[in-house]
């Protein structure tokens, strides 16, 4: 596209010499007053640079520009001033309204040099916005197939009332749940995940997105949840062992006719237990292990323990119980806690949902710091 340069002056003999010694240099336009300028703008426009007199009648060269910012924000703006001018210039200058201010009278060569910095500057302007607007698309598309490989419906099956949700503090993030049934003639285990991947944002994404691969293959395959964990450890420490990357992981098996849950916490903080009889939490913690991705040969010991009916399970990461408010305050696992014992008769769904409304009452007016996960799974009657 081709770079034309707009003037603005209601001097007529300035404009003439300004065609005079620019014509075969650089395309322009002269007009002769602010609101001219506008109408070329809005009829002929984008152009590349607008250079205008400050003292004119009708709209002085500063309110002009200020109009020109709002119509036209990439195209670069000029001041061409006397020297008794000079104060309001430096104003404008400072204001941040105006890209150079020239003084007249301002030679050929000052003035084409200052048309092609500000030609070089509204063509970075239009590449920065163009990249801007991909990587937009790009991080939109990401985040849209991120979504897609979580899990969208509430489960309930054998008996296990099972919901999950992720919110990303970027567009994309690095948190990771899922849930899905060993393929098998039984059918009947159930495996629950939750991981949270070192950092947030694409890169994290992307780590999140091959470990999930990499899970349900090792999952599908014959073994226990150590030697599941065990697997995907080893496959994901040699592709991210050089970046210093890592994944946290919490990993359970559920034997859904005897109830029995056995897991791993590969660096993960412990699961939450509550049951509604008692009144009182426990945790799933094991000595657990190291998280995926530091050390190839890496061992996970595996715990079990016996579910019994109305016990409900969080599985979160610590986006939830770290986020703090404008006061410093945090979130904590106190907090959680009495959220899930008020709603405990709810569904799973219901239970997530109350806690992260809760976690963006208590961070508001701010936003998330950190990616906030939570997986719940109840027991049911």
């Amino acid at each position: 596209m081709q770079n034309r340069v707009l003037f603005v002056d209601d001097d007529p003999r300035v404009l003439a010499g300004i065609r005079r010694q620019l014509r075969k240099r650089v395309p322009i336009e002269t007009v002769d007053s602010g609101p001219a300028g506008l109408e070329a703008i809005s009829a002929k426009g984008p152009f590349s640079v607008v250079v205008t007199d400050y003292c004119m009648p009708e709209m002085n060269g500063i309110e002009f520009l200020a109009r020109v910012r709002q119509a036209a924000p990439e195209t670069v703006r000029m001041l061409l001033t006397g020297s008794a001018d000079l104060q309001a210039a430096i104003q404008a200058v400072n204001q941040g309204n105006i890209f150079r201010f020239l003084t007249k009278p301002c030679s050929p060569e000052q003035l084409m040099e200052a048309l092609d910095s500000g030609i070089k500057q509204y063509r970075h302007s239009r590449r920065e916005r163009k990249f801007n607007q991909r990587t937009r698309r790009w991080l939109n598309q990401a985040m849209e197939v991120q979504q897609s490989l979580m899990p969208h419906s509430v489960l309930d099956m054998g008996g296990i009332d099972i919901c999950g949700r992720s919110m990303f503090c970027d567009d994309t993030g690095g948190d990771y749940y899922d849930y899905f049934k060993k393929k098998s003639v039984e059918d009947s285990i159930l495996y629950v995940v939750v991981g949270d991947v070192s950092d947030h944002g694409l890169p994290s994404a992307l780590l999140m997105a091959t470990a999930r691969g990499f899970l349900r293959e090792a999952a599908s395959r014959r073994g226990n949840v150590s030697e599941v964990v065990a697997r995907v450890n080893r496959q994901l420490t040699r592709d991210v062992q050089a970046t210093g990357r890592f994944m946290t992981l919490f990993f359970a098996e559920i034997d859904l006719p005897s109830r029995n849950i056995h897991w791993i916490r590969a660096g993960h903080e412990p699961a939450l237990v509550y049951d509604p009889r008692s009144g009182e939490f426990d945790e799933l913690r094991g000595q657990g292990g190291l998280p995926l991705g530091v050390f190839e040969d890496a061992r996970y010991e595996e715990q079990h323990r016996q579910l019994t009916p109305g016990q409900i399970i969080a599985i979160g990461t610590d986006g939830i119980w770290e986020a703090r408010n404008v006061q410093g305050h945090m979130f904590g696992k106190r907090q959680l806690q009495d959220i899930v014992r008020e709603h405990a008769e709810r569904p799973a769904a219901e239970i997530v949902q109350r806690v992260l409304e809760a976690l963006a009452q208590f961070l508001f007016p701010l936003d998330l710091q950190d990616d906030a996960t939570l997986v719940v799974v109840k027991t049911v009657q």
